[in-house]
C-alpha cells in the first residue's frame, strides 16, 4: 500500500479547497514529517493553538491576519489523521478532535459576529452569527445521523452526495466567503453569505438524508 492510500480516510477529502488545495500539501508534509518523532497529538495541540489565535484576531478587528491563519489552520487540520494513519498510531481517542475542530469553527463564528457588533452599531452580526451555529450544528447531526444509520459515509452514498460535498457548507469555504468580502472591505456581508451557503446545506442534507433513510425504511432495514 502506498502512503497516500494509506493516509487517505475511506470518505477522501470532501470540499473542493480540501480536495484539490489542501490535500497535496498536506501529504507532502506527513510525508516529511513520518520520518520525524512529531506525534499526531502535538499536530492537534498545535491546530487548536493556531485555531484560537484566529478567534483572538477576529475578535480584535485584524481580520485580514486571522483569514490568512484560518486557511492555515486549515491544512494543519487535515495533517494530525493522516499523520496517525501513516505512523500506524490511529486512535479511538483521536475522533475527539472532530469536536474540538467544531468548538473553534464556532468560536470564529462568534467572534466575527461580535466584532461586527461592536463596529457597526448593531445586533444583527450577533442574530446572523446565532443562525449560523444553529444551521451547522443542525446539518452535522443530519450528517452524523445517516452515517449511523447506515454505517457508511454520506459524502460518498450516491453520485449526487459525491458532486455536492464539494460545495456544501464547510469551514474551509466559508473562510473564503470571509476572505472575499475583507478584501472588497466589506467584511460583515460574510456573515450573511455563510449563513445563506449554510441554510442551503442544511436544507438539501435534510432532504437526501431523508429520502435515503426512508427508502432504507420500505426495504425493511433497521
Amino acid at each position: 500500500m502506498s502512503l497516500k492510500e494509506k493516509i487517505t480516510k475511506e470518505k477522501g477529502a470532501s470540499d473542493f479547497l480540501a480536495y484539490y488545495i489542501h490535500q497535496p500539501i498536506e501529504n507532502k508534509l506527513v510525508s516529511w514529517l513520518m520520518h520525524t518523532p512529531f506525534t499526531p497529538n502535538q499536530a492537534t495541540i498545535l491546530t487548536n493553538i493556531a485555531a484560537y489565535v484566529v478567534t483572538y484576531l477576529f475578535l480584535t478587528g485584524r481580520l485580514i491576519e486571522g483569514s490568512i491563519l484560518s486557511f492555515i489552520v486549515g491544512i494543519m487540520d487535515g495533517i494530525d489523521g493522516k499523520l496517525a494513519r501513516a505512523k500506524d498510531m490511529a486512535t479511538n481517542l483521536g475522533k475527539m478532535e472532530h469536536a474540538f475542530d467544531l468548538l473553534y469553527e464556532f468560536s470564529w463564528i462568534g467572534a466575527l459576529s461580535y466584532y461586527f457588533t461592536q463596529t457597526t452599531g448593531s445586533s444583527t452580526p450577533l442574530i446572523y452569527g446565532l443562525i449560523i451555529i444553529v444551521l451547522v450544528s443542525f446539518y452535522r447531526m443530519v450528517y452524523d445521523t445517516f452515517g449511523k444509520a447506515l454505517g457508511t459515509s454520506f459524502d460518498n452514498f450516491a453520485p449526487f452526495e459525491r458532486k455536492f460535498r464539494r460545495i456544501a457548507g464547510r469551514r474551509n469555504l466559508y473562510n473564503i466567503h470571509i476572505l472575499s468580502f475583507i478584501l472588497v472591505s466589506r467584511p460583515e456581508l460574510s456573515l450573511v453569505t455563510i449563513l445563506a451557503h449554510a441554510g442551503i446545506t442544511a436544507v438539501i442534507y435534510s432532504i437526501r438524508v431523508g429520502y435515503h433513510l426512508s427508502v432504507l425504511d420500505k426495504k425493511g432495514k433497521f
